[in-house]
């Protein structure tokens, strides 16, 4: 109800695709506003095959230009763009973490499988008397792995952690007077899917159909999808996958409720009417579609490369047809998102050097003339590479 709340209050980027369907490559797309093959990080940090492996501190950097245009940027959750190790494969490393590139707050090294290690979650969990722990959602696992139930409130799970974390830095910055910048990133839905049972219970018997490509003959097809076959998916029937598109949807919800969290401090602190919302992703998940593929990157098909998308500007930004509720059909890129953020700030951006546009004259639904294809590449992971290029036209 919240995310639809935003696109019902904001415009819906329909067709909006990641640079590259894995995490740190789209997220430093975010961070420098060019795709992977030009800011470096062409895989995730730290794996062989990546050219970069820390983002690099500069004046080009959103943060930064942020920064320099008077906004105090603040970091909630993942990070994943650089870690705090002295070395890099056996050689010296110079360490990148969010407050060595303009942000306050949250300071998270590397991937974190989901945030449950970090010191600070459980500095957290003690100081509230909480604690995580996963339990099963009946007597027997899911067989498809990566799913659980956690015992505990909402107040125990990360999400709300982070959401705690942004709403802090909110009250913050507004104390002081000072405008801002919050890069709030959820690890979810992004495995292990973990909600508490309420959130379950929305969807255990909650029956869910096949995805219409589950039959494809994956085995059958020499191509680098196989490198993502479930290494069970031979004997993994429809209600396997199910049962974790169940906790999945358990966990999605359970973060619906958080931007909810944030979305009301907003209004309460009366933010909201002078705040831009930008939801996106950084890729998507397969989750036995395609013949029982898992996670992403490793396929040019739609269900990792197309990403949510949407705008809620306040009614101060709205002009001619930008109209709350809108579906924008343009091709769009996650590399849009540096620009559109820049010019939003008064930051002007030069897109001449940049690979994105800034999307506030779709926006403000003033008939530009906008690209009509869209391309996403893939560089490898997992210390295994490749050259892929997926282009969508038409």
């Amino acid at each position: 109800p919240n995310i639809d709340r935003l696109a019902a209050e904001g415009a819906r980027f329909e067709t909006a695709y990641t640079t590259c369907p894995v995490c740190s490559p789209a997220r430093a797309t975010i961070m420098t506003g060019l795709y992977p093959h030009a800011h470096g990080v062409c895989s995730n940090v730290h794996n062989l095959g990546c050219s970069v492996h820390e983002l690099a501190d500069r004046p080009e950097l959103l943060s930064r230009r942020l920064g320099a245009a008077g906004y105090r940027c603040g970091y909630s959750g993942k990070w994943h763009l650089g870690t705090d190790s002295e070395t890099l494969f056996g050689g010296p490393n110079r360490p990148s973490l969010p407050k060595d590139v303009g942000f306050e707050g949250q300071n998270f090294p590397g991937h974190g499988g989901g945030g449950f290690g970090y010191p600070e979650y459980h500095d957290y969990l003690e100081e509230r008397g909480l604690e995580h722990k996963v339990v099963q959602a009946g007597d027997e696992p899911p067989r498809v792995g990566n799913c659980g139930i956690l015992h505990g409130p909402v107040e125990s799970t990360v999400p709300c952690f982070l959401a705690e974390n942004t709403i802090e830095l909110m009250n913050r910055f507004a104390a002081d007077g000072d405008p801002f910048f919050l890069w709030h990133n959820f690890w979810g839905p992004h495995g292990p899917y973990y909600a508490p049972r309420e959130f379950y219970d929305m969807y255990r018997d909650v029956e869910i159909p096949p995805w219409p490509n589950f039959h494809w003959p994956a085995r059958d097809i020499n191509r680098p999808h196989q490198v993502k076959i479930h290494a069970r998916a031979d004997e993994l029937t429809w209600e396997d996958w199910a049962e974790a598109i169940r906790h999945y949807y358990a966990f999605t919800s359970l973060i619906d409720q958080q931007i909810g969290r944030i979305l009301a401090h907003l209004e309460t602190s009366e933010h909201l009417r002078n705040t831009i919302v930008i939801f996106t992703a950084d890729h998507g998940e397969t989750l036995g579609s395609h013949g029982g593929l898992t996670d992403k990157g490793w396929h040019h098909f739609e269900e990792i490369q197309r990403i949510p998308m949407i705008v809620r500007l306040p009614g101060t930004l709205r002009t001619g047809e930008a109209q709350p509720g809108r579906v924008i059909e343009q091709w769009t890129s996650l590399a849009d998102i540096h620009p559109t953020i820049l010019q939003m700030a008064g930051a002007q951006p030069d897109e001449s050097e940049l690979h994105g546009r800034s999307l506030m004259p779709l926006l403000r639904g003033e008939g530009t003339p906008w690209r009509d294809r869209i391309f996403v590449e893939f560089n490898g992971v997992n210390s295994l590479a490749t050259s892929m290029v997926s282009m969508r036209r038409g």
